[in-house]
């Protein structure tokens, strides 16, 4: 963009920004500011953030460079794990710790802050331990974190200011609600959707389908700031500070001097904006969140201090910060635009290397980071189902079988499902339908179904789930899908495997170790420790354990079979529903008004959580109307909104086309 043409745009920005004033509105050219002139980040001086200043340089090894050993430590939703990998990359020792959820109220889960660090010291002596080593013995720590968990603390004292909100917590889905029926919403994805069609710049394309969601933090945190008046009060003293799981652990281990994150764990909170690789200043002021509370960024690969000797017997230096996907995605050698790495755990992921830009999708795919190093920034598109170790677990607790398993076994003993279909959506549909109300369960059932048809019928759905995620991608994509690579407890299924490698007609590989998160992020401490100078070299470390080919002749009948799969899924779509209508059929006040289903967050069931992440998919969402004998009903001051809301569109729209021709 020409520059000269910013003051024009600031001007245009304050007239639409009185228009809007007189409908609680806001001013939507400042998404075009935001994008065309990102504000500088703001500078914080030492005494203020406590942080020193980054060395993307590799640290000076202590305590020698005789040490030998990486330290990489998964930290989970459930799980913490520590690893210690030898110059082989062959696992010397390792240590497990179970994370213990809270659960203050139903729609509530936490974890102790207190109790997550004793853990995190312990695990780490264990593996060292187990390793038959000592500290000294390694030569880096790398940390591999879960995203979206997050907490704040006195800046001050260091002093946790509430416990860890974790990703699966909802207490923010009345905030989500109304957020996304809001005026402010609406005209973001209004405004968006045209600066797409002018600039086709794929930010606004995806900022046209924009929601809120309860997995996300900003929700979340802007819940915390305006509920907890502890918070509330050292935020107007400039004394909180925030941070994901990774950033709080660097924090204590720095003893307070490194406030920062990484590229991969920003880009999971959405507060951060992949498109311009920055905190997003125009949803930061939006939401009312103070800029000075978030964390320096840095690179994935670098200098993140120390270890203080105290801790574990020797200082440990701590060169790598990245999240759980990411790793995985590094552990995997996915190093090539259009690289795939799926992981089959309790949920699936879908991680596509996307090089370096970001991807704009209208199906629900996110445009995230995988990691920094010096060779550069990794964007990554991840495409999730949240039910897929879950889909096992349920079978084995109603008694389908004893263990997972018996499933592979179970499934061929079978020809096929009999017709019977199976629906994985305890937790409602994900990307590409996003359809936080839909449900799971059989279609299809007969006097001649048995238990081996159910079985079957549950793990070709895991397989539908997931080549209907790559289809999304190879859609959306404007370069070939290479190569899969799987990981995850799942992925030790072959039938499943084998199912996906012919549906997609590629070369499915999975690896000796199921722990990529872990091995990825060794491969990245590795990195910033100086043992390997490039991402080339960590090829041939990369160890395959079974090639899975696809069998052509099995693709038409599978094919025909996925058709009718989600001829199946449509009738289990939009089921559930927060309101007490039936039907989508309620009255208002002396009017009928009918609902056609725009998927919107809800839980049941306690802690299950549905959230949506973006309109897409019109076969199934549509816009939320009310009708009234086949008319829109539209109130005086709603129509004066719309009013001025699109007289204000079109002045951007011929502004735009006076500034780019």
């Amino acid at each position: 963009m020409n520059l000269a043409s910013l003051p024009l745009l600031q001007e245009a920005n304050g007239y639409i920004q009185r228009l809007f004033a007189t409908s609680g509105g806001v001013s939507p050219v400042l998404l075009a500011l935001s994008s065309s002139a990102p504000a500088p980040a703001e500078k914080l001086s030492d005494d203020i953030m406590g942080a020193s200043e980054q060395s993307n340089q590799t640290p000076d090894p202590t305590p020698g460079q005789e040490a030998c050993h990486i330290a990489s430590l998964d930290l989970g939703t459930t799980t913490l794990k520590c690893f210690i990998y030898n110059r082989g990359m062959d696992i010397s020792g390792s240590a497990e710790e179970k994370v213990t959820l809270l659960y203050p109220s139903p729609e509530r889960v936490e974890m102790d802050p207190n109790e997550l660090w004793e853990k995190f010291i312990k695990v780490i002596n264990n593996a060292i331990a187990d390793a038959k080593i000592s500290a000294g013995d390694i030569r880096c720590l790398g940390l591999s974190t879960q995203r979206a968990t997050f907490i704040t603390w006195d800046r001050r004292t260091g002093e946790p200011l509430h416990n860890f909100i974790t990703w699966k917590d909802i207490r923010a889905d009345d905030l989500v609600t109304q957020w996304n029926a809001s005026w402010r919403m609406k005209g973001i994805r209004f405004v968006s959707s045209l600066l797409y069609k002018i600039l086709r710049n794929k930010r606004y394309m995806a900022a046209s389908v924009l929601r809120f969601m309860n997995i996300q933090v900003n929700m979340r945190l802007k819940w915390v700031l305006e509920n907890n008046e502890r918070v509330k009060k050292l935020v107007q003293e400039g004394n909180v500070m925030f941070g994901t799981i990774d950033c709080w652990l660097i924090y204590k281990l720095s003893e307070g001097k490194i406030h920062a994150t990484d590229y991969s764990n920003a880009s999971g909170t959405a507060l951060y904006d992949p498109f311009i690789e920055d905190w997003n200043s125009f949803f930061l002021n939006l939401l009312d969140i103070p800029r000075n509370i978030l964390p320096e960024l840095r690179d994935s690969v670098g200098d993140w201090g120390v270890c203080p000797a105290k801790l574990f017997g020797a200082p440990i230096p701590i060169t790598a910060v990245v999240s759980d996907q990411g790793a995985s995605l590094c552990g995997s050698c996915a190093f090539n635009r259009g690289d795939v790495k799926i992981t089959l755990g309790t949920g699936a992921f879908l991680n596509v290397n996307t090089g370096g830009s970001a991807h704009g999708s209208v199906k629900g795919i996110y445009p995230v980071h995988g990691w920094k190093d010096s060779e550069g920034l990794v964007h990554m598109a991840e495409a999730s189902s949240n039910d897929n170790g879950t889909v096992i677990e349920w079978g084995l607790k109603i008694g389908l079988y004893k263990a997972p398993s018996e499933t592979k076994g179970l499934a061929e003993s079978v020809n096929d499902s009999n017709g019977v279909f199976f629906i994985p959506a305890f937790q409602g549909i994900q990307a590409p339908l996003n359809d936080a109300n839909a449900t799971g369960g059989f279609l299809g059932l007969s006097a001649n179904t048995n238990k081996a048809h159910l079985v079957r019928a549950m793990l070709e759905s895991l397989g539908f789930r997931i080549y209907q995620m790559y289809s999304a991608m190879l859609n959306e994509a404007d370069y070939e899908l290479l190569s899969l690579r799987v990981d995850g407890g799942v992925a030790q299924n072959d039938f499943l495997l084998q199912m996906i490698a012919t549906l997609t007609g590629k070369t499915l590989e999975r690896p000796k170790s199921i722990y990529m998160s872990a091995l990825g992020c060794a491969f990245l401490a590795g990195m910033g420790a100086g043992i390997w100078k490039s991402r080339e070299e960590l090829i041939p470390l990369r160890q395959v354990k079974k090639t899975f080919e696809p069998k052509w002749d099995e693709q038409p009948e599978l094919l025909r079979q996925m058709k009718e799969w989600e001829r199946a899924l449509q009738r289990f779509t939009k089921w559930h529903n927060n309101s007490s209508a039936k039907n989508g059929v309620r009255l208002e006040g002396n009017k009928v008004a009918v609902d056609y289903g725009e998927a919107t967050p809800s839980h049941i069931e306690g802690h299950r959580s549905r959230d949506v992440s973006s309109e897409n998919c019109t076969s199934t969402l549509h816009l939320r109307k009310s009708q009234e004998y086949g008319g829109f009903l539209l109130h005086d001051n709603v129509q004066i909104r719309w009013c001025l809301f699109i007289c204000g569109a079109l002045f951007i729209l011929l502004l735009s086309l006076t500034v780019y021709g």
